[in-house]
């Protein structure tokens, strides 16, 4: 099977996500609050990996999916699987750490592991062509296209999680772990990429605060493409209720 571990972790993250939601509503906050990752419970070491796969809506999950297909698929042609797995989960627990310092409240999803993945891809193939949709467009061009929609994602989830998506910081600490992992893996072939990555993580910078302004807008986007894919998922989910009866 090509790109084993790429597929695999969308799997398990599709399955844990399907598993939560067709829990009852008080157990599946229960659920959040037992793996979610916060300042106060740091200390427990199994919520630096539970946190990863846990995410608050549909869109949370679709877009760190998506973006998991695509960079992911590219990057463990590129390096050793030891190395592939060494950047997804560093990148999503130093995301969470950092996010830790800048906000008390708890933090689910996998968004700091697979900007770790996008940055370290995008690092080794700034300029090769993938296809979004019908279009080839250069890696560099797609992971930007990633940074917009995932940075509105941070400030979308459903009233009823008391969670927040992987904050804005954790984007940058997600990418800058994945550009530092692919610059030892291949320093000369990093190079290239050095300036998409800045030029990358100066467009979030300058767009954060132009998304807290539309973060209204942004939610009604994000709530219809919660609808959307929310038809598969959530009724998939319904269909395991009886698990917990």
């Amino acid at each position: 099977m090509e790109n084993p571990i790429t597929k695999g972790l969308i799997i398990a993250n599709i399955i844990v996500f399907l598993l939560v939601f067709s829990m009852p509503e008080k157990l599946m906050e229960n659920v959040f609050n037992a793996f979610a990752f916060s300042s106060g419970t740091a200390i427990e070491p199994w919520r630096w990996v539970t946190s990863l796969f846990l995410h608050v809506s549909a869109s949370h999950l679709f877009f760190n999916m998506l973006g998991l297909f695509f960079f992911g698929r590219i990057l463990e042609e590129e390096v050793p699987k030891g190395w592939f797995l060494a950047i997804y989960f560093v990148a999503g627990l130093l995301g969470n750490f950092v996010f830790m310092f800048t906000s008390a409240s708890p933090v689910v999803g996998a968004s700091g592991a697979m900007f770790g993945i996008m940055g370290a891809a995008m690092l080794l193939n700034p300029i090769k062509r993938v296809h979004l949709y019908v279009f080839p467009l250069p890696l560099g061009i797609v992971a930007v296209t990633f940074i917009v929609f995932e940075t509105l994602a941070t400030y979308y989830k459903p009233a009823e999680i008391a969670v927040d998506n992987v904050a804005h910081i954790s984007h940058v600490a997600g990418i800058l772990t994945g550009a530092i992992f692919a610059f030892f893996n291949s320093p000369k072939r990093s190079m290239k990429g050095i300036l998409v990555l800045v030029l990358s993580l100066l467009l979030l910078v300058l767009l954060s605060p132009v998304f807290a302004l539309i973060s209204g807008i942004g939610g009604l986007i994000l709530e219809v493409i919660d609808f959307v894919v929310g038809i598969v998922l959530y009724n998939l989910a319904s269909l395991l209720a009886f698990l917990w009866a």
